[in-house]
């Protein structure tokens, strides 16, 4: 059965040298299986966000929650490959494809994040 996740995002800034003014509010289309959960990392952390099993496309939200104190958070393929860097607060929102997996991997210091994932209709 599929189900709709509501979105929006908004980058505004009217100050520098290249002002921005970016709106956009997309309807995603669901389907199961989805996931969640929280993750307080240390350095041994390698967790396993989305396995690289996983043979369907998927939307992928990560979110380092901890404070400006805080550690990053290397986001990596499941491989070796990076795709993000999350300091305190950053957060990543990404269409992921089929087989390729997702990961968090300690970085600096100890922090904390969630991660959501819903399968792409």
């Amino acid at each position: 059965m599929a189900t709709t996740l509501s979105s929006t995002f908004r980058l505004a800034s009217l100050t520098g040298t290249d002002p921005v003014s970016i709106n956009i509010a997309p309807t995603l289309s669901l389907a199961d299986p989805s996931g969640s959960g929280s993750i307080t990392t240390s350095s041994l952390s390698n967790d396993t966000v989305l396995s690289i099993s996983n043979a369907k496309d998927t939307y992928v939200f990560i979110r380092n929650t901890g404070a400006s104190t805080a550690g990053n958070v290397l986001v990596t393929d499941g491989g070796t490959g990076n795709i993000g860097l999350l300091k305190p607060q950053d957060f990543l929102f990404i269409p992921l494809k089929a087989l390729v997996g997702c990961r968090v991997v300690y970085d600096t210091a100890v922090t904390t994040l969630d991660w959501f994932y819903w399968t792409r209709a």
